[in-house]
């Protein structure tokens, strides 16, 4: 019977404990709300307004506007757009693209 007590006693959670964990628990929902909330602004601003993604846009040569007619973002295989002004690119992390833009790693769309 004692040994079932102990076993007991170890399993108890007190008020100062269980609280602290909710706080816990708070602050971390918190956290990650506040993350989630900055990706989704910075998923739906272009890719040239992100200052981490200047060093990748020039060495694609990503232009908003398309100097070739017929081939562009809005017809490109790595564009996620579908058929939206602007969309998101396979080759940026974060951003969104012109469908009328285009790069060196423009390729036709199957």
């Amino acid at each position: 019977m004692k040994e079932q007590a102990t076993r007991t006693e170890k399993m108890l959670v007190t008020r100062r404990e269980l609280g602290q964990l909710g706080l816990g628990l708070v602050l971390a929902a918190g956290g990650v709300s506040l993350a989630a909330r900055r990706a989704g602004a910075e998923d739906e601003q272009m890719v040239t307004e992100i200052a981490e993604n200047a060093p990748l846009l020039q060495a694609l040569g990503y232009v908003a506007k398309s100097p070739i007619p017929e081939s562009h973002c809005g017809n490109c295989a790595v564009y996620l757009g579908g058929d939206a002004p602007k969309g998101k690119c396979a080759l940026f992390q974060k951003g969104l693209v012109s469908a009328e833009g285009h790069c060196s790693s423009w390729s036709k769309k199957a």
